[in-house]
């Protein structure tokens, strides 16, 4: 589970709306004063991120009030699947759209600047395929409760 630290905002039945504030480790790093990172942190420290929404524990065991300091938890499998779709999906598609297009017309007698340009078209629809896809299965995954932020505690 990933944990960070976030302040309520909202209390709404069974869920809350907390509001996570920018956490950074540049203060340690060797390389915080070239780096554009630690740069950006510095700029806009103690901005939020947005408000998230996180599920209250079902046995009432956790209450809180408006203003509190929580705890919130996220599942690494979702983090990790949500990563690789995010990152890895459309460009799988992208290269594997311009691979078949690229075996389709080998032998088809095209000049390399016509090969060249269906590939590029091919390669251009496997990546919006890849995002249409990305889109409805994050809309799957955000729907799942075994993925969804919860809060954990109170501090």
């Amino acid at each position: 589970m990933l944990t960070e630290s976030a302040r309520v905002v909202a209390v709404e039945g069974s869920a809350v709306w907390v509001e996570t504030l920018r956490q950074s480790s540049c203060g340690s790093c060797a390389a915080r004063s070239g780096c554009g990172h630690g740069m950006l942190n510095s700029a806009r420290a103690g901005v939020s991120k947005g408000l998230l929404k996180a599920a209250l524990p079902a046995d009432k065991s956790i209450v809180v009030s408006l203003h509190d300091t929580v705890e919130i938890s996220v599942p690494e499998q979702g983090f990790l699947r949500a990563a690789w779709l995010l990152y890895a999906m459309p460009l799988l598609t992208m290269l594997t759209a311009a691979g078949f297009a690229d075996q389709l017309w080998a032998s088809s007698g095209l000049t390399q600047a016509a090969m060249d340009f269906r590939v590029t078209i091919a390669a251009a629809s496997g990546l919006a395929a890849g995002l249409l896809l990305l889109r409805v299965l994050s809309r799957r995954m955000s729907a799942d409760p075994g993925l969804q932020p919860r809060v954990t505690g109170v501090s």
